[in-house]
């Protein structure tokens, strides 16, 4: 029985370690939620006085959406059928980018300008995928164009992606803070999926906490906010500033140019700023098989999309984010910036550590309980877990009351979006969250490392997007 008390003695030593770095995470989420809090009691932000001030109306002023495609052909007719008969705004045109080896959907999109006028596609006029930044570079290209053409200079260029049901009200809050921010990003909420889907249900949560909280501390703290890909709008003024000779606008390098864009803005002193700017209907469908549709509720202007349900589709997808934002944000910024810069880079990186620590700590407690039935049934000597020093059970103790602290947090912040019977299963649902960023940490670092090692580009991972079945109608 000795190896059974030496392997439980070096248990011990390994809890003591996850519970610093525990610790550690633990009281970095903390300091966010108490930003939070101070900054929704204070109420003195620069960013509220503006939101007091503007209304959404006025003249409208012409807006580019840019809508990058890579096999989209499932999707793209109908999202722009669907977003055209819902926003409640004229002047805007969609601009959609399609490679050339990708025929599929270049006859939907094709479909899509012939049916409606205010649709102009443009070909990357090389095979793909090559990156998300390529094609936008294109889009770009293609409305610069388009202005020469027409005699007529867009307001600014809205972002969004094949799947996006975009809110009613979106062009006219960007047309009214355009003469305020150069870059405006507004929160990306996931539609109400069933409570059986727990992957899918995972984006509900992640989403409702990280856009409602973590993006307003974060320009707080930083002046940086972080492009979504998607509910961004760009200003004329940002466009010029990154469209230098020789340059790029956004960033071929990178497998999430909107990340990188942010940052780059930042250094050329544009105004970037987060925006929840409630109303009295949001979008969403109110059961899973129904079709979107406007529904009371005071609650933020937001793109609503379907996230991925199945397991691979989604850590695949969280994978592209995290080898995006931790591993080429590090090539390609370092630890650029002021103090508050920094600390958000540190949050960005840690979570490939902490998702495998996650894990592992799953691994600990089921060793934990296994070797408590050892010492009930074969050796009553084994003391489970008692090799690590004294202070671990402390340390233990104060990481129960701040994971207890995220259950409610993650509790409120899905339960205001999607009301008190989600907001229950948000807790649950972290787990599946835990695992999915466990593998997607594991495949961030292989591919990685094939890079690095190898040369080999890294590609636009594609994911499969899907749209609600019927178009939503907006009434006046």
């Amino acid at each position: 029985m000795n190896v059974l008390q030496s392997y439980s003695d070096a248990l011990g030593l390994l809890i003591a370690a996850l519970a610093v770095a525990f610790l550690i995470s633990g009281l970095d989420d903390l300091i966010i939620d108490l930003c939070y809090c101070m900054r929704r009691l204070s109420r003195r932000s620069p960013t509220s006085r503006v939101l007091r001030q503007i209304s959404l109306g006025g003249e409208e002023r012409p807006i580019a959406i840019m809508v990058p495609a890579w096999h989209e052909h499932d999707v793209i007719y109908s999202m722009v059928r669907m977003n055209r008969n819902h926003i409640d705004y004229i002047d805007y045109t969609f601009f959609i980018g399609v490679y050339q080896n990708d025929p599929a959907t270049l006859v939907e999109a094709l479909r899509a300008r012939e049916a409606f006028p205010n649709v102009v596609v443009s070909i990357v006029p090389h095979d793909g995928p090559t990156c998300k930044a390529d094609c936008l570079n294109v889009l770009v290209a293609a409305i610069a164009t388009h202005e020469r053409a027409s005699g007529r200079l867009f307001a600014g260029v809205a972002l969004h992606d094949s799947e996006d049901v975009i809110h009613p009200l979106e062009l006219k809050l960007f047309n009214n803070l355009n003469d305020f921010y150069d870059f405006i990003q507004l929160p990306v909420y996931s539609f109400r999926r069933s409570p059986r889907h727990f992957v899918a249900g995972t984006y509900m949560d992640e989403f409702a906490e990280f856009h409602t909280k973590d993006l307003e501390v974060r320009e707080q703290l930083s002046g940086v906010v972080p492009c979504a890909g998607t509910s961004a709008f760009f200003s004329r003024l940002v466009i010029a500033g990154l469209a230098k000779p020789d340059s790029e606008v956004f960033n071929t390098s990178s497998l999430t140019e909107d990340y990188d864009v942010a940052f780059r803005l930042h250094l050329l002193g544009m105004k970037e700023v987060f925006v929840s700017f409630p109303v009295d209907f949001t979008i969403d469908t109110p059961i899973e098989t129904a079709l979107p549709q406007c529904v009371g509720g005071r609650l933020p202007i937001a793109t609503r999309e379907f996230f991925p349900e199945e397991f691979r589709a989604a850590y695949r997808q969280r994978a592209r984010w995290l080898l995006g934002i931790a591993f080429q944000g590090w090539l390609n910024f370092g630890w650029k910036g002021n103090l508050g810069t920094k600390y958000f880079f540190y949050r960005d990186r840690k979570g490939v550590v902490t998702s495998i620590l996650t894990v592992l700590a799953y691994f600990v407690v089921a060793n934990c309980i296994v070797l408590a039935l050892a010492s009930t049934w074969i050796d009553r000597s084994l003391t489970p877990g008692s090799g690590g020093p004294g202070w671990t059970s402390g340390f233990l103790s104060l990481n129960l009351a701040l994971l207890s602290n995220r259950l409610v947090q993650r509790t409120y912040f899905t339960a205001r979006i999607y009301g008190p019977v989600m907001g229950a299963l948000a807790g649950p649902r972290m787990m599946v969250s835990n695992l999915l960023n466990f593998f997607a940490a594991l495949r961030a670092i292989y591919m990685f490392a094939d890079h690095r090692f190898s040369g080999r580009p890294i590609v636009w991972d594609k994911t499969q997007h899907v749209l609600p079945a019927n178009p939503l109608e907006f009434a006046e």
